[in-house]
């Protein structure tokens, strides 16, 4: 409320009223107010809505009805998530808890991670996880027990500046991204260095093939193709929305692809060695409702490919066509975060865990019946002590 002056001061040229101007309307809505009248004869045009939303006309409410419903199934879908079914054997008997072990804490001490971003199997079945803060490579066996480590922050030879990922190249030793060194380290297993080779931009996920091809994706969205030996021969960019220092995971499959786990865009995506786009698809969730956070990718033996959601702590199982298969783990299995996932040779699935307040841990589950825990009691949920050394 202004007083008599005020009116003037607000109004150079003079005092205007304060009645409120209701705009013109629009051809639009003139003609769907007018046409029942002018076209009395017009047949009224067919509505495929349901009979229960004809009544709702008026464009504010149909928007309103479309927030409440989609909240409505989110929040059904996230319940029936992490509601906790029992299931069995077709004889009837219970299955078991995928749970089997669960190690480390977040920490600096053997066995303990800081923001473990990669994990992979290897061929004898050992877990390797990129300890990423920490600046070094921790080794496990497959029952998760702390084998042997290697590494520290620095410049020179088996030194690191925050290890981004890991891969195993065909003769069995260990290639690293060295991120902030913009560089990859060949490794044995028992942490001697092979060699090393600089990179164009940061590496942010690396991985190999058959042919001892290493394939990197850097923090820059490009990927970057070494032969055996480091020389780079093909390099491009991967199409989408980009943010700065965000890069992508990868793998690769049988057929010389490399897959994409684009987690800005939230797709997976298909290209050949030298750049050209094969396909995509858009990974949807086991609800309706349910927005995916893609954080780490995986193929297994039969070409499935396993996506982690560390939004919604699911695992899910997708085709090369991105038909959703099936679920292999969720938040009633004791998943959190999930930020990496890898399947091991004896039917082992292994993720690597953190967030910025929630525990930095490595998960061993049940994915396949194996023959070491076929007897195995439910008893996962505790954390797994990691011995000081094991040979």
């Amino acid at each position: 409320m202004v007083d008599f002056q005020s009116r003037y001061r607000l109004y150079g040229h003079g005092y205007t009223s304060p009645e409120l101007k209701y705009p013109v309307p629009t051809y639009r809505e003139l003609y769907h107010n007018t046409a029942p009248t002018i076209f009395s004869r017009r047949p009224r045009m067919h509505d495929c809505r349901r009979e229960s939303m004809k009544d709702y006309v008026d464009a504010r409410e149909w928007e309103t009805w479309l927030l409440s419903q989609g909240l409505r199934e989110t929040i059904r879908s996230a319940t029936c998530l992490n509601l906790k079914v029992k299931e069995t054997y077709s004889d009837g008997t219970k299955k078991p808890e995928k749970l089997l072990f669960n190690i480390g804490m977040r920490g600096s001490g053997d066995g303990d991670f800081n923001f473990p971003r990669s994990v992979i199997t290897t061929r004898d079945g050992d877990v390797v996880v990129a300890d990423t803060m920490n600046h070094r490579v921790q080794i496990f066996n497959s029952f998760g027990v702390f084998l042997t480590k290697f590494g520290k922050k620095g410049t020179g030879k088996l030194q690191f500046n925050e290890p981004s990922d890991v891969a195993e190249i065909p003769n069995g030793d260990l290639a690293v991204a060295d991120k902030r060194n913009k560089r990859v380290q060949i490794i044995t297993q028992g942490g001697q260095f092979r060699s090393v080779f600089e990179t164009v931009d940061e590496p942010y996920s690396i991985a190999s093939d058959l042919s001892g091809n290493v394939i990197v994706s850097t923090t820059r969205r490009t990927i970057e193709v070494y032969k055996k030996g480091g020389k780079l021969i093909h390099r491009f960019v991967i199409p989408g929305v980009s943010r700065d220092t965000f890069g992508c995971k990868i793998c690769v499959n049988n057929r010389q692809e490399i897959i994409v786990c684009d987690a800005v865009n939230s797709t997976i995506k298909f290209f050949t060695y030298n750049g050209r786009y094969v396909s995509k698809f858009s990974p949807r969730s086991s609800g309706e409702g349910l927005t995916m956070i893609p954080s780490g990718i995986t193929i297994n033996r039969m070409g499935e490919i396993l996506v982690a959601d560390s939004l919604n702590h699911t695992i899910n199982v997708y085709n090369d066509n991105g038909d959703f298969l099936r679920q292999a783990i969720c938040p009633t299995d004791q998943a959190g975060c999930i930020q990496a996932c890898a399947v091991g040779p004896e039917g082992h699935l292994i993720t690597t865990e953190f967030s910025l307040s929630g525990p930095h841990t490595l998960k061993i589950f049940r994915y396949r019946p194996c023959h070491c825990h076929i007897t195995r009691p439910g008893s996962s949920k505790r954390r797994t002590p990691t011995p000081q050394s094991f040979r």
